[in-house]
């Protein structure tokens, strides 16, 4: 059994969902026995986005990320560490607890303490209409680019500080790897920020993946007013020569 390692605990702010879920990263971080650069290299995801699932700082955790995390602490910890459902569990309980804050305290038609806890559920309360099951990319239900808060401050001073590996990591795996809503936060938060040659290494990421990722983005950034950069993702995509559709119109859905 690897020895675990010694991190700082958890903020007391994260919401009982995503400490749970952060703890179970830890663990499984913990289970393939290695340093972040080493798992960073394994599964190629940056240290600065295996830093932030860690500390319960990613909005919308990217499942396959999680996942080939699992896999390669399975790898080196064949004895047991947490299970792929057991992830989605706690993914789906982040999904749910974010959409009864966002909704309001009784949105979900369950009783709260004076302190905002749920209180304990009458009978035939509090279960889940279905199984756990991960949101899909471009699915604009329960997520919007404009909601989530990418951490563009931490890549301004990854920029300024000279520290451009990690500033590369945080874009390779924005723009390649993160879910569609995240990718498109981070283009709107780089834009808003006014990093330009980020906003475009992350549009030129975006444009060389799979077309319904691409196209996931664009209605992202549509949906959050970016229609600029909706715009110019989609000409990146059509000068690849591999755009097989015509792009979602470039207007603001009602």
């Amino acid at each position: 059994m690897p020895p675990r390692a010694r991190r700082k605990p958890l903020p007391a702010s994260l919401s009982p969902a995503r400490r749970e879920f952060a703890q179970a990263v830890r663990t499984l971080l913990d289970d393939t026995g290695a340093s972040l650069r080493s798992v960073e290299r394994q599964i190629h995801c940056s240290r600065s986005a295996l830093d932030r699932l860690a500390w319960g700082k990613v909005q919308v955790p990217d499942l396959q990320t999680v996942l080939d995390l699992r896999q390669l602490a399975e790898r080196k910890n064949p004895a047991g560490t947490v299970t792929g459902e057991e992830l989605q569990h706690l993914l789906q309980r982040v999904s749910d607890e974010d959409k009864r804050t966002a909704a309001g305290p009784a949105a979900d038609g369950v009783a709260h303490a004076d302190d905002g806890a749920p209180a304990a559920p009458a009978a035939g309360t509090g279960s889940p209409d279905g199984a756990p099951v991960p949101a899909a990319d471009g699915d604009r239900r329960n997520s919007f680019a404009a909601d989530i808060l990418w951490p563009v401050d931490e890549l301004a001073l990854h920029l300024d500080s000279g520290r451009y590996e990690h500033a590369v990591g945080m874009l390779d795996y924005a723009g390649g790897k993160a879910s569609a809503v995240e990718s498109a936060a981070a283009i709107k938060a780089c834009r808003g920020r006014g990093l330009a040659e980020a906003t475009d290494a992350l549009l030129r990421k975006v444009g060389s993946r799979p077309e319904e990722i691409v196209f996931a983005v664009v209605g992202h950034l549509i949906d959050a007013g970016d229609v600029a950069d909706a715009r110019a993702l989609t000409q990146i995509r059509c000068r690849s020569g591999r755009m097989s559709s015509p792009p979602v119109p470039m207007t603001h859905r009602d």
